[in-house]
């Protein structure tokens, strides 16, 4: 009889086996399994609460909080002609230098 351990580090192999086979993405089959591992193992409510937390933390991010806005100013100003002003002045100001 196996231990638990072991019996683990093999579900986990032939389940992302399975799902590698079945043309599923390296990221979502890994998140899979790593759910049903701990659903398995702690709890249904312990994994579900992991996930959200870590969809919080994730979204909740500086980096991916300022990239949007970012573009948005930039649809902005270019549909308001402030960027082709700014341009323009830019390159009267130092458009004579090489």
């Amino acid at each position: 009889m196996m231990e638990s351990a072991s019996a683990g580090v093999w579900g986990v192999l032939g389940l992302l086996v399975v799902l590698f086979l079945t043309r599923m993405p390296v990221g979502l089959a890994m998140a899979l399994v790593g759910f049903m591992g701990m659903a398995l193992v702690v709890s249904l409510k312990a994994a579900i609460g992991v996930v959200s937390a870590e969809v919080w933390r994730t979204f909740s991010a500086y980096g991916l909080s300022v990239v949007p806005f970012f573009i948005l100013m930039g649809s902005i100003c270019f549909h308001s002609g402030v960027s082709s002003r700014l341009y323009s002045t830019a390159y009267k100001w130092v458009g004579h230098i090489r």
